[in-house]
């Protein structure tokens, strides 16, 4: 019986095995078959991918070429609005452009009158850092001009909140603007700087003595050559804000003219600060302080025709608008320029100071 089982098997064994020799052949043959799909999806897949990558370059460059003259059609709408608000502005100051020749509102001698006298009544106060606040600076009628020539709106308007500025002299304005800010330079070089010097004479030659010593017997003698910079109209809004800090560290006096209009608050002008442990600034750019070490001195109003002079020493100042400010169309306006030395005065002073001391003024020139 056993014999009789072992036979079966073997014909069933060799029954399998010529089926499976004849299925051999088949599964083959669909194996390569498979194979040869394979290739073609995966090479058609290589095709599809490539050629999503030419769509997708493609696209991308077409959408970098959009973004490009979307940006150029801003630009152009931009300058086409500024210099609209400009024709405009010339025709509405036509009338006071010819005033300027006929009336005596750019003359240097009663502007420097006035100015002095403005400045010999201030009072200077040295606490949280020598500072001075001059009341009824200019002329009436000087100081009028400069609000008028204030330039439009719109040129303020392609910059952050916290940086809406121009440089004095304008480049671009109306031709009363650039008449009289042009003129301001002039008054700031000639009247205003001999003018702030001489008012800040004790606290500035005791501060340039403990920085040069070898200048301690002639603080403001050579090589100390000092000039005010051309400054800049600044534009301040809702949502304004310049933390506590010092200004660029060569220039040692900063004169903030407020260029209130009528019906401008006095609130939010200027605050001064004194600073817990006090430290040096280091290096030549402003010189930003942790607010929580700060402690409120002063609160110096935005009031019509004054100015804020300060010694940039130490200490800290600042200034903000809420962001809920009223009127909501809150806007404010006024002049900063600096006094310090000339450049070929910074490197005669560079070279004076000891190795050590010399990366406390070191970094990029902001000069006065």
């Amino acid at each position: 019986m056993f014999r009789n089982l072992v036979a079966s098997f073997a014909n069933l064994r060799r029954g399998a095995q010529a089926q499976t020799g004849q299925a051999l052949p088949v599964l083959s043959a669909d194996a390569r078959e498979l194979q040869r799909t394979v290739a073609q999806l995966v090479e058609q897949q290589q095709r599809f991918e490539a050629s999503s990558a030419r769509w997708a370059g493609e696209i991308s460059e077409q959408l970098s070429a959009l973004a490009g003259m979307r940006e150029a059609l801003d630009s152009l709408v931009l300058r086409e609005s500024q210099l609209r608000a400009i024709l405009q502005a010339d025709a509405a100051l036509q009338a006071k452009f010819d005033e300027l020749e006929t009336k005596p509102i750019l003359k240097e001698p009663r502007i420097a009158r006035v100015a002095g006298a403005a400045v010999e009544r201030a009072e200077l106060r040295m606490d949280p850092f020598p500072h001075a606040v001059i009341e009824d600076l200019f002329p009436r009628s000087f100081y009028k001009a400069l609000v008028h020539a204030i330039p439009p709106v719109e040129l303020f308007e392609d910059k952050p909140v916290n940086h809406q500025q121009l440089p004095v002299p304008f480049t671009l304005g109306p031709a009363y603007s650039r008449r009289v800010w042009s003129f301001m330079t002039e008054v700031v070089e000639r009247v205003m700087v001999p003018l702030l010097v001489d008012k800040f004479r004790a606290p500035l030659e005791t501060w340039i003595a403990e920085n040069w010593p070898a200048l301690a017997a002639d603080p403001l003698g050579p090589p100390m050559e000092l000039h005010g910079n051309a400054g800049r109209v600044m534009r301040r809004r809702r949502g304004y804000n310049i933390p506590p800090h010092r200004d660029p560290k060569w220039g040692f006096l900063t004169c903030l003219v407020y260029l209130a209009r009528s019906g401008d608050p006095e609130t939010w002008g200027t605050g001064l600060y004194a600073v817990d442990e006090d430290q040096e600034a280091q290096g030549a750019l402003p010189h930003w302080i942790d607010p929580t070490v700060c402690r409120l001195v002063r609160e110096v109003p935005f009031k019509a025709n004054s100015a804020l002079v300060f010694l940039n020493s130490s200490g800290a100042h600042g200034a903000s608008i809420p962001a809920d400010a009223e009127p909501a169309d809150l806007e404010r306006y006024a002049y900063q320029f600096r006094v310090g030395p000339t450049r070929d005065s910074i490197a005669a002073l560079m070279k004076l100071l000891p190795q050590e001391r010399q990366p406390a003024w070191a970094g990029k020139l902001v000069e006065a």
